[in-house]
């Protein structure tokens, strides 16, 4: 079972932040998601790698983006994608493994800490 948090910071964005999260679980079944849209951003955060403070995640710009509702999904999946691979877990469903590292640049580093154990309820 995920957990998934959503915010926008008006009615159309939190609209946004659902459409975001539910394309992210459907996409990587059992992975929690934290997902924000709010200041032109799309900010996205995966629960066990987002770090001690919650800053380990990715933020995509909403002019940024394809017009194109298909291209845009892509691109979300895509980065969603890359957090799971830095982590060395797979692009697909979360089984419960334990994530031992995180490949990050220099400066986020120090933010991120091994999780706690995970235990997978279905």
């Amino acid at each position: 079972m995920a957990v998934v948090y959503i915010h926008g910071d008006s009615p159309i964005n939190e609209s946004f932040a659902k459409e975001v999260a539910e394309d992210l679980t459907l996409a990587y079944p059992n992975h929690s998601w934290w997902v924000e849209v709010k200041g032109g951003c799309i900010i996205v955060k995966h629960f066990m790698l987002s770090g001690m403070r919650g800053t380990i995640g990715m933020v995509r710009h909403l002019a940024a983006l394809d017009g194109d509702a298909k291209k845009r999904k892509q691109s979300i999946l895509t980065a969603g994608g890359e957090l799971l691979e830095r982590a060395n877990l797979i692009r697909g469903a979360y089984t419960g493994e334990q994530i031992e590292s995180m490949e990050l640049e220099a400066g986020l580093a120090k933010y991120w800490h091994q999780a706690a154990e995970t235990k997978v309820i279905h």
